[in-house]
């Protein structure tokens, strides 16, 4: 069995594996001078096909994902504003109840029964309206999610192995 120092030795008398470069040792800052093998062309050409494929694949599918941003982001945006939609609504007939209870209760209180009967068969309409929005954007957001999902999972699909 050869020992290192022959082996390098032998690349370096016949020129043709390797060269002399020289180098900065971290730790002394010395120059320091060492043969290194020459890389194998044919593995360096197969190295650089693989490099290539894989840039070509990375940038089909980044294509692919751009093209589906394009259908997916309006409908995520929309679903998002559906949803702060439905918080706001659903925040506005939280207070209509603290309203309602505050104003018709005082009423009673008062003893004014005829007033606090009017005034609740108003908050009732509000009510009714407001809960009728819920249920529309509720709707919306039903229909809209299975759509953003599947464009999500699409999205997924790109990028998976």
């Amino acid at each position: 069995m050869k020992d290192l120092y022959k082996y390098i030795k032998e690349s370096e008398n016949d020129g043709k594996n390797g060269h002399y470069e020289d180098f900065v040792d971290e730790d002394t800052g010395e120059i320091v001078t060492l043969w290194v093998a020459d890389p194998d062309p044919e593995e360096e050409a197969q190295k650089a096909e693989l490099a290539k494929a894989e840039h070509d694949k990375y940038v089909k599918r980044l294509e692919a994902e751009k093209k589906l941003r394009k259908t997916l982001d309006p409908l995520e945006d929309n679903l998002w504003g559906l949803n702060q939609d439905l918080k706001d609504k659903t925040r506005e007939y939280r207070d209509l109840q603290i309203d309602q209870e505050e104003e018709v209760g005082s009423l009673y209180a008062k003893g004014d029964e005829a007033a606090a009967e009017k005034l609740a068969q108003e908050y009732g309409e509000k009510f009714n309206n407001v809960a009728d929005e819920i249920d529309k954007l509720k709707k919306q957001i039903r229909e809209l999610n299975p759509k953003v999902e599947k464009l999500q999972r699409e999205l997924l699909k790109i990028w998976d192995d």
